[in-house]
This record gives structure tokens, sequence and C-alpha cells, in this order.
């Protein structure tokens, strides 16, 4: 069996590879599922009850979000500033509304009760995320795959312990500002902070380029009461939002979808997508097609 290439490398060997006799491109490209360049995820954490309002604006504007869950402290207060005048946030989702809240959407993983992972043993940051995925997977009757940092409390370490669970990627909040594929899904870095994403939109909207690319937002539901915030996602959603050029996704699918490109298997004959794999689609002289597991293109 041929040894799948990292990414990178795949793409720029697939280009040479999938030439025709006269040394002309034969306009074959490795696309989104929805045969497209660029993508987008909207990522928000905590699961404060504000979340039915952007889970609404985001069904509006066919955005597919990725919410990530303190399962511990659903039905209950939110009392992190309580005492402090005018900073109280106000409540938890319900446990039995999560279903119809985020129908449209990805439920994912923030720590059954957002706990900052640097600083506790490998014990406790396992038992911190995997009774939240236990808990959220009952709750939604879905597999849950997804997660980000509460607090964006990561290092190396905890990452390699985020890898041992069940979940196939994690989320941190350090900006990378830029619209890369990452290198390492328990360190995932998102584009920016929503209260950034206007200052990268244009740039998106506007990118022309054969690369597969992502723009990810991340920030928090409860961050919108503030008027001039509410009124720039509003804004942000209306132009990025029911696009023909970009694919909306939750981070949990991306993932996957990224991890079936790595594992294509190539050599100078043919591109095979090995058995047990996703689908994976490309464009050939600008049509549509897909690569079923199992399935080899022959060159």
């Amino acid at each position: 069996m041929t040894k799948a290439l990292p990414f990178p490398f795949l793409v720029l060997i697939l280009g040479l590879l999938l030439m025709d006799c006269s040394g002309k491109s034969a306009e074959i490209d490795l696309v989104y599922p929805d045969g497209n360049h660029k993508a987008l995820i909207m990522s928000y954490d905590d699961g404060l009850a504000d979340d039915i309002a952007l889970a609404q604006l985001f069904d509006h504007y066919g955005i597919i979000g990725t919410f990530h869950l303190n399962s511990g402290l659903l039905d209950t207060r939110a009392i992190w500033n309580e005492g402090k005048p005018n900073e109280f946030l106000g409540t938890y989702l319900s446990k039995d509304t999560l279903v119809h809240v985020f129908k449209n959407h990805e439920i994912a993983v923030h720590g059954t009760y957002h706990k900052a992972l640097i600083g506790l043993s490998d014990e406790e940051i396992l038992e911190e995320i995997n009774v939240d995925i236990e808990n959220l997977s009952i709750l939604s009757d879905r597999k849950i795959s997804s997660m980000a940092y509460a607090f964006g409390s990561t290092n190396d370490h905890v990452a390699e312990v985020i890898g041992t669970t069940p979940l196939t990627n994690a989320r941190t909040v350090k900006s990378s500002h830029n619209f890369d594929l990452p290198q390492d899904y328990y360190l995932w870095n998102p584009t920016c902070h929503d209260s950034e994403a206007l200052e990268y939109l244009e740039a998106y909207l506007s990118l022309n380029s054969p690369s597969l690319s992502l723009f990810y937002v991340w920030g928090h539901s409860w961050e919108l009461r503030d008027t001039l915030r509410n009124q720039n996602i509003l804004k942000f959603c209306h132009e990025i939002g029911d696009r023909d050029d970009i694919w909306s996704s939750g981070a949990g699918d991306f993932a996957d979808y990224h991890a079936s490109l790595k594992a294509l298997e190539l050599s100078t004959k043919q591109m095979t997508n090995p058995v047990g794999n996703g689908i994976v689609y490309y464009r050939e002289k600008g049509q549509l097609k897909s690569l079923h597991p199992g399935q080899s293109l022959l060159r």
C-alpha cells in the first residue's frame, strides 16, 4: 500500500501527477464537498441562553455553527461576575432544549464545569472532558467530536491528553489572523475573534485561490448583547451567509474531511481513496466529481 502523504505535499504532487502527455494541466483539483475552495466555521463557547438567538441568526443565513457547552452547568445560573453591577451573565441553556436549538448545528465540548486544564492532572483533564462528551452525547443523541479549551487553557501536553479522547479537534483562543488550514487539530488556532471578523471579511470574500482555505471565527453569544457587537455580527452574517462559494461547516465535519484528504494515497499513475476513508471531492475540467472509499483515479 502506498504511504499517505502530508496534505501540502499531496496537493503539490497531485498537480504534477494530473498532467496529460502534452504537459498541459488536466484541470483537476481537490475541493470541499460543495465544490469550493473556501470554508467558514463559526465557533461559540459557554452555552448560555443567548445561543438561542445566535443559532436562529445562523439558521436565517444558512450558516452552521459549532456550539461548545459545559454540560455540568446546564439548567443553572451563570454567576461568573455575580455581585458586580450590570455584569450578571444570565442563565445556561436547559438540557431539554439542546436538540431543538441546535438542530442545524454542531454540539461540542467545553469541559463539564468550564475548568482551566493547565495545572490539572491527566486524570482530572480526562474526567472534565470525557464526562462532558458522555453527557452531551446522551442529551443530543449525536456523536461529539469537537471541543474548545475553557479560558483557552492549553499547551502541548494538554493537547496530547485530549488526543487520547474520542475527540478529533480542539480549538484555542489564539488568533492566527490567516486563512490557512491547521497543522495541529488539537491546538487549532482560529482566524480571529468575532470582534475582528469584519476586518477580515472583504479579504476572504475576494479571495480567489486554487488552494483550500478556511475562515474560522470564534466568540461568545453573550458578548453580542453589546449593541455595536450585535450590529457587527448581523452585518457579518448578512455578507458571508447563503453564498455559493463558501462551505459553511461545523468544526467536526471540517476536521473529518481534511483528514480524508490527507489519507489519500498517491502513486505516479493513480490517486486512491483507501477503504474506510471518507468521500473526497475534486473538480475535473470544472466538473465536480467524487472519489469514494476503495476507488482510484487512474491517470
